[in-house]
């Protein structure tokens, strides 16, 4: 079968191996996939910046799309090709929806990274993993006040985060967030936290929006997913294959199922479509 054109996945969770390992097989099979002519497309939470380099730096990854679909990125003209982005009256609810919740905020915003001095102070204790933190620890720039810093600079801002230390506390926060602020994207990426985007920033739209810029046939699309961020993904692709691993969420909106991170199950689907 070979009437594929574009393949996106997410990364955590699902090309990555838990330690955030590209294997040699998923990376082989990325490879052919590429020399078969098929788009390979990174599809993350992450900010561009915070791909993996051995991901971001790989000659046939053109396109990103970052920050849960706020942005779709060029990597070869270094453009960006499509935003969408939180308004500040959007930011103002969200901060307010999260002004009792036991947790520490971050945020994207021009394509950086963005927490308040006390929160960082705090994140190894929030993080999910050592790993994460590291990456954590080295993408976000310390701001006096984050709610101040974002409301004063009168900017948008791509995504707004919330990291729980303790996951009953995230599970009550989800479920009022997902009423009090039921106008805009409400999510996660990894157990411990909850991503707040513009509505019509979502992983679905986004690759509507670079299928329809490619002249892409949406049955010549698969993505690949196992968070609650990638459902629209899932959902948008003419083939979608949510991980062993995935969320509940995930699993429900998939057309198929793939094995594990762990078991390089991206890599094993996809020499099943080049065969």
């Amino acid at each position: 079968m070979n009437r594929m054109k574009l393949i996106a996945f997410d990364l955590d969770g699902t090309l990555l191996k838990d330690n955030k390992e590209l294997t040699a097989r998923t990376l082989d099979a990325l490879r052919k996939a590429s020399e078969a002519g098929i788009h390979l497309v990174p599809t993350t939470g992450r900010l561009y910046d915070g791909v993996p380099e051995e991901i971001r730096t790989l000659p046939f990854i053109r396109y990103v799309i970052g920050a849960n679909g706020a942005e779709v990125y060029d990597a070869w003209e270094k453009k960006t090709l499509h935003r969408a982005e939180m308004d500040r009256g959007e930011i103002q609810r969200f901060f307010d929806a999260a002004e009792n919740a036991a947790a520490i905020i971050g945020c994207y915003k021009g394509g950086k990274a963005y927490m308040g001095k006390k929160d960082m102070e705090m994140m190894e204790a929030y993080s999910p993993g050592q790993v994460l933190f590291r990456m954590m620890r080295r993408i976000y720039i310390p701001v006096a006040d984050l709610r101040e810093y974002l409301l004063e600079s009168g900017e948008t801002v791509q995504k707004l985060m919330l990291f729980f230390a303790d996951l009953e506390e995230r599970r009550r926060v989800l479920e009022e967030m997902k009423t009090s602020l039921s106008d805009l994207s409400v999510s996660s990426s990894v157990i411990n936290n909850i991503e707040v985007n513009a509505k019509e920033a979502n992983k679905g739209a986004a690759l509507r929006f670079l299928r329809e810029y490619l002249n892409i046939e949406p049955e010549a699309t698969a993505a690949f997913g196992d968070g609650s961020n990638d459902v629209t993904m899932l959902l948008e692709a003419g083939v979608g294959f949510a991980m062993e691993n995935a969320c509940a969420e995930a699993k429900e909106a998939a057309d198929r199922m793939a094995l594990s991170n762990e078991q390089e199950g991206v890599a094993r689907e996809i020499e099943r479509l080049l065969a």
